[in-house]
């Protein structure tokens, strides 16, 4: 996990966070005091992975950055409070999909809490690609096949020989399959709509 945001309004526990993450998880976490800060840089930072809350905050309790930050990002948040609070927030706070933890916590706890979280988004990433590039692929078929159909429909090919048209004009003019079945659509289209 590389991007990092802790957001705690004291100065002992920020140090202690910041270090422990750090020195944990080998990332340099970006440290803000207030919630507002947190949004501004959430605004402009969106690629942050995630956000450890240590509540309260110096402008807000810290529940509704929380709730920011599930709703407006992709990052995962821990959201640390007393234990005498949990009970009152807690189904607010799991309906969302926040982590909640109760202080004071071991070392061991939130070092299993945020290696698990890094585990999950890099599954989640590479679920993620791989979903990118199938939408890829699916988009060049379709393509292909849209020009194939055109080059039938308006050139009175078959299906293998608009095949082997579309494939000989991509070799021909070096560009890939989907790029040259773009052209081939096009110049069907100024040549016949």
């Amino acid at each position: 996990m590389e991007k990092v945001l802790v957001i705690s309004s004291s100065k002992t526990a920020s140090e202690a966070l910041v270090s422990f993450i750090r020195d944990s998880f080998r990332c340099t976490p970006k440290l803000v005091e207030s919630a507002y800060q947190a949004k501004m840089y959430l605004d402009s930072e969106p690629s942050v992975e995630l956000a450890v809350i240590n509540s309260p905050l110096m402008d807000e309790p810290g529940l509704e950055l929380a709730e920011y930050i599930i709703e407006k990002t992709a990052a995962n948040c821990i959201f640390m409070i007393k234990d005498e609070y949990i009970e009152k927030i807690s189904s607010r706070a799991e309906k969302c999909g926040i982590i909640i933890v109760g202080k004071p916590f071991s070392k061991t706890l939130l070092y299993q809490l945020v290696k698990t979280l890094d585990i999950a988004v890099t599954r989640s990433l590479k679920l993620y690609a791989e979903n990118l590039r199938l939408e890829e692929k699916i988009k060049e078929i379709q393509t292909v096949d849209k020009a194939k159909f055109m080059l039938m429909q308006y050139k009175g090919m078959t299906e293998d020989e608009a095949h082997a048209y579309l494939e000989q004009y991509a070799m021909n003019k070096r560009k890939k399959k989907r790029i040259a079945a773009l052209e081939i659509i096009d110049r069907i289209n100024e040549q016949y709509l």
